[in-house]
């Protein structure tokens, strides 16, 4: 019943879509989809997706990233990178603080040190591995000085987890200010006086459930809606009449099934192969209608820079038919020699794009003799759906994902060639080790890739300042403005 009155209500407010009277980019409304909204907090860790976007808005980092997903000043003007790349030196704008403060480098270094203590458990704390020390220098200078080389560093500082807070204060770009149940941000301005000016425009920033913010935005009650992810796809074709506004981030990172069990049936290798040669990855997507979904068969993906060419597992070449006849024949050795095997539990988020995908999971993992049950809770699963976008641009982010604390089914090989490679020194041999250690991880098998993270936004037609990027990242800095 919940179901039809939810269809009915986007239906309802795909109908009402043509009362929207265009747009106002200087009084701009974007909703945050998450399905368990909470009140925003910059102080959260970790940070809600609407959270994330008032800190990195509030509170800027050393640097930070523009609207296309590219590294840029913030806090610092400029930086150098030592020759031994174990010394990353920043000169900082003179700015200040949103309570009227003048930054100074011991406050940024102290700010940052704090914030790094509180990410050491974070999903941040294997990058965060390298850095030794963070020193304020002479005038409005700061250094962070590394135990080994980190050239993905500063991809790493424009997260908004690490926007700085002084006292709770953060320095721009924008400012927050609440009105009745309404957040809104502000751009500021400093005058040649330093005094902190804010600008007429604003931005409402809402968090709310993915029906909810797909409706208001039909409604034209909102003007751009982020963070749209495969479990939600399924609504926009319930909100007819948004193809056109859909724009989708070609993000990298992690789509696949994390092996988090192991009982008798998934500590063989074997047969974890066969679950990976099974799936029909083409099949499995086009059940979305989103053409440019791809496909993967690696653990990084085969387009980083910094990744060896590595060739695919031996079985990608063959067909799907192919495939599931040689897993159907393992699993089925393995049952004559163990018996029948309990269903298998896969955990995967709430949402009709997760019930599709395990539809199309379940039938190919019947027609080789294995029985799925999905879960939403992943203590209690066999496999866990990872649908991740990578922070760095960087191999090491994606085996480190595999690491032996991260799943039961490891290689300790693995490990120990990814801490050899934080020490490396010379570029060609982080890329060998690197590729060493995914060569062991694929052999393990304790990841099944699926495709790449899809992320996707619905925005309304004329707005300014959006940009598709590979980040799915969209500061709201940027919103509203001319293209410059």
């Amino acid at each position: 019943m919940m179901r039809a009155r939810t269809s009915f209500a986007l239906g309802a407010a795909a109908m009402l879509a043509a009362c929207s009277q265009g747009i106002d980019n200087s009084r701009l409304r974007v909703d945050v989809i998450e399905d368990r909204p909470r009140e925003m907090s910059v102080a959260r860790a970790p940070l809600s997706p609407a959270s994330a976007y008032l800190r990195g808005a509030t509170a800027q980092g050393l640097v930070a990233f523009d609207a296309e997903g590219r590294v840029v000043p913030a806090l610092a003007a400029r930086w150098i990178v030592t020759d031994d790349e174990r010394g990353y030196i920043f000169r900082l704008q003179k700015t200040r603080w949103n309570n009227g403060r003048e930054v100074s480098s011991v406050e940024v270094a102290n700010a940052l040190r704090a914030r790094l203590a509180e990410m050491r458990n974070s999903r941040f704390r294997r990058e965060l591995a390298n850095i030794d020390r963070i020193l304020p220098m002479t005038g409005k200078v700061v250094e962070i000085r590394l135990k080994g080389p980190a050239p993905n560093l500063l991809e790493l500082l424009a997260q908004p987890e690490f926007g700085l807070l002084q006292k709770g204060n953060g320095s721009g770009p924008m400012i927050a200010e609440r009105s009745g149940s309404n957040l809104f941000v502000r751009r500021r301005e400093e005058d040649a006086s330093g005094n902190i000016i804010l600008e007429d425009s604003r931005v409402r920033l809402a968090a709310n459930t993915p029906s909810r913010a797909l409706a208001r935005y039909a409604l034209g009650q909102t003007d751009l809606v982020l963070n749209g992810r495969f479990e939600h796809l399924p609504l926009l074709t319930a909100t007819k009449g948004n193809a056109a506004a859909t724009r989708f981030d070609a993000v990298p990172g992690m789509f696949g099934l994390l092996i988090v069990g192991n009982g008798p049936f998934l500590s063989q290798t074997a047969n974890r192969e066969a679950i990976a040669k099974a799936i029909d990855r083409p099949r499995a997507l086009t059940s979305f209608g989103i053409t440019d979904w791809r496909e993967t068969l690696t653990l990084a993906p085969e387009t980083l820079s910094n990744r060896a060419q590595l060739p695919r597992p031996d079985w990608t070449g063959d067909n799907v038919a192919a495939r599931k006849e040689a897993a159907r024949a393992t699993i089925a050795q393995w049952k004559n020699a163990n018996g029948e095997m309990r269903p298998l539990r896969i955990a995967m988020p709430r949402g009709t794009g997760s019930r599709i995908l395990f539809a199309r999971i379940r039938a190919d993992m019947a027609s080789i003799g294995i029985l799925v049950e999905r879960v939403t809770n992943a203590s209690a699963a066999d496999l866990l759906l990872i649908d991740r976008v990578a922070e760095i641009s960087s191999p090491a982010w994606y085996l480190e994902q595999l690491s032996c604390s991260a799943t039961p089914i490891c290689s300790p090989k693995a490990d120990d060639l990814l801490n050899e490679a934080r020490q490396a020194a010379a570029r060609d041999e982080r890329i060998r080790l690197w590729a060493a250690a995914e060569v062991e991880l694929m052999a393990t098998r304790n990841f099944i890739p699926i495709a790449n993270p899809v992320r996707w936004s619905l925005v309304r037609d004329g707005l300014n300042g959006f940009a598709q990027n590979p980040r799915g990242w969209h500061p709201l800095q940027y919103l509203g403005r001319e293209p410059t």
